[in-house]
């Protein structure tokens, strides 16, 4: 088998077919529209002003920042803290480090700007609907906030909208969640908090384990306002060790910046940022971090936390596809010349995050999903070299590819599902489990992810073949796909349904017209399992299989067809069957280390917690697959089906699990 060939049934090699073409524009046309839509949503309302694009906020952007148990630059403090007021969206086009300093010095202009982000979808309606009747709330203004997410402050002090958010704070499973993140949000967005959050200067006495002093701190009470009742206080109450000369130097760089930024004065702020720029690392130098680390940081969160790097393992599908497709040896070096190129941004973008952070990131969604992507190229390309010289070669390398791809551009286009700022790890994750068990899980996630890959193929390859010869009516085989989506689509939405998410809940129209869809796809499905049945048990689609696991496909072990030229089912169905063994001895490995894990910080090896269930049940999918190959006529066929089950059983797992369902490691 050293040649790598395969061919078709018939000496044929695949071809691309008009369902190929139907299933990608389908994709490729759902994906340019959640992209327009998201573009749509998260346009400013505004262009950013003037002022905005001639302030240099790059001598701040690189500044240290003490926050939330972590040193980090200005600019990914700003990212953070407006990521909590206006979610994934800019503001007016602007910086988030400019929308922040505009809150501190002008939060007056922002009292009816589109500012506070509402994620809950039934929440927001709620909200508008009361909010209607507001001065200024015409139908296109409305319109925009219910497809940004974006409400002005002043709405929600009306008392109409009050009242709406105290009663749907009451409801602790459905909306209280959203209502303290809209309270969250306006709290964040208060020019006198994110002044005493923006700790800029280090300990004067050298402490390290001191708190920083924030602006509030430095400019003490002259940061009061000019009135009657605060006449006579103080200006500044005395610092421990810090120069009264130094901060009374830099609390006049913060007034200055004040009033030129209040003013509209670039020149002047801009001016006032570098003087502030230049003063803050002076005090207690030895407890500032590297300016390298800061600029790193700050580059590293204003290119998107290089999620772009999907468009490079995107590249890479094309050729991979046509290696697969072709048998092309020249597809086959740009595609490994492209994916290699993805694969090492993408251990750039992880590296970096790694020195940004101090940790492995493995400590939240954003890094569970990216860095078992990761991991899964790791994995493929480790199965590349090994079976190079078979007909297995570029499979792998496709898997992973399209699998990351897909994980990068959900953090591209999701950033208020997947955030990607960078916090301490949680006291329970403080553990040497979180990095054993954390990553076999998600490694295994990964695999089982590059395993759907070739099982779609080789139910694919079968499809065609039946189109080819005739035993299925072609009608019936292009009702199947359409069953088979209709069922996944319409079941999704009814277990949302039944689990009570708001922001999926169906009306009693919709509730009957989805379960027709889906009892409707069921029958479809049914009944061409029953004629498949009837087709396996004569003995007309079976095709011949390896009767044992990988071992066996990759060393022989009784399978002469692999040792000469095997047919293009085979090749699939052997490339699924070693990553689906290696799926299964990961999850296994990882699901009783997380029961140590488990009995190590909560007490108890297993408690019934949702995500616990669920990691259970993917496994057992993987534990029913190895064994009915051993037994079903058609080995290939069920290790494809029950491969594809298992993934989705593993998103729902990752998804519905994390998002949806409340449980100890979910985000609902």
């Amino acid at each position: 088998m050293s040649s790598g060939v395969y061919e078709e049934r018939g000496g044929r090699r695949l071809r691309i077919r008009a369902i190929d073409v139907m299933v990608l524009g389908a994709i490729a046309g759902l994906a340019v529209y959640r992209g327009a839509t998201g573009a749509a949503a998260a346009r400013p309302v505004a262009e950013s002003s003037a002022f905005a694009k001639a302030v240099n906020l790059e001598p701040l952007n690189a500044r240290a920042v003490q926050a939330d148990g972590r040193i980090r630059s200005f600019e990914s403090h700003a990212k953070t803290y407006m990521g909590y007021v206006s979610g994934p969206r800019k503001i007016h086009g602007q910086s988030y480090g400019f929308t922040y300093l505009d809150l501190m010095f002008r939060p007056e202009t922002y009292d009816d700007v589109e500012l506070i982000y509402v994620k809950n979808k039934l929440v927001r309606e709620r909200i508008l609907e009361a909010a209607a009747e507001l001065p200024g709330m015409d139908g296109e203004r409305i319109a925009f906030m219910r497809r940004s997410g974006l409400i002005p402050p002043r709405v929600f002090r009306s008392p109409k909208v009050a009242e709406l958010l105290e009663r749907l704070g009451r409801d602790l499973i459905r909306t209280a969640k959203a209502v303290d993140a809209i309270q969250s949000a306006l709290h964040v967005s208060d020019a006198g908090f994110l002044a005493s959050s923006l700790r800029m200067v280090a300990p004067p006495t050298g402490e390290r384990d001191k708190p920083w002093l924030s602006v509030t701190d430095l400019l003490g009470a002259g940061g009061a306002p000019r009135d009657d009742m605060h006449a006579g206080v103080e200006s500044m109450q005395p610092i421990p060790g810090l120069d009264p000369a130094f901060r009374k130097e830099i609390a006049g760089a913060w007034r200055a910046l004040e009033q030129a930024w209040r003013a509209e004065d670039a020149d002047g702020a801009n001016r006032a940022i570098e003087r502030i720029a230049s003063l803050v690392p002076t005090i207690s130098p030895q407890l500032y971090p590297e300016p390298g680390r800061l600029a790193m940081e700050s580059w590293y969160f204003r290119h998107n936390s290089m999620t772009w790097v999907w468009f490079f393992y995107l590249a890479a599908v094309v050729p991979l596809l046509m290696a697969v497709v072709y048998r092309w040896d020249g597809a086959r070096k740009v595609g490994m010349a492209l994916f290699s190129v993805a694969f090492g941004l993408h251990t750039m973008s992880l590296a970096l995050r790694w020195y940004i952070s101090g940790r492995w990131p493995n400590a939240n969604m954003f890094e569970a999903v990216t860095t078992s992507a990761w991991f899964g190229g790791v994995a493929a390309l480790l199965l590349e070299w090994w079976t190079r010289k078979t007909a297995f070669r570029n499979l792998f390398a496709l898997g992973s590819a399209v699998m990351s791809m897909a994980a990068l551009m959900a953090a591209y286009f999701l950033p208020a599902e997947l955030d990607s700022s960078i916090r301490n790890k949680m006291a329970a994750l403080n553990d040497v489990w979180l990095y054993i068990h954390t990553n076999m899980i998600i490694w295994s996630y990964a695999v089982i992810g590059l395993a759907c890959i070739p099982a779609l193929l080789l139910l694919r390859h079968r499809w065609c073949r039946a189109w080819d010869e005739g035993t299925i009516p072609k009608a019936r085989l292009l009702l199947l796909p359409i069953a088979v989506a209709v069922f996944n689509y319409a079941g999704y939405r009814l277990l949302m349904h039944v689990l009570d998410d708001p922001a999926r809940e169906l009306s009693r129209s919709g509730l009957i017209g989805m379960s027709g869809a889906f009892w409707g796809a069921a029958m479809v499905l049914m009944l061409e399992a029953s004629a498949a049945y009837a087709r396996r048990q004569s003995g007309q689609t079976v095709e011949r299989a390896a009767a044992g696991g990988a071992a066996s496909v990759l060393r022989g072990g009784g399978t002469a067809w692999l040792q000469s030229k095997p047919t293009l089912g085979q090749v699939f169905d052997g490339a699924t069957m070693i990553l689906v063994e290696l799926a299964f001895i990961m999850l296994w490995t990882g699901t009783v280390m997380g029961a140590i894990w488990a009995d190590h910080s909560w007490g108890r090896p297993w408690g019934w917690d949702p995500k616990e269930v669920f990691a259970l049940n993917t496994f057992i999918i993987f534990l029913i697959l190895i064994h009915v190959r051993l037994k079903v006529r058609d080995k290939a066929f069920w290790t494809a089906v029950l491969a594809v089950v298992g993934f989705e059983v593993m998103m729902f797992n990752w998804i519905v699990v994390n998002f949806v369902i409340t449980g100890l490691h979910s985000y609902a």
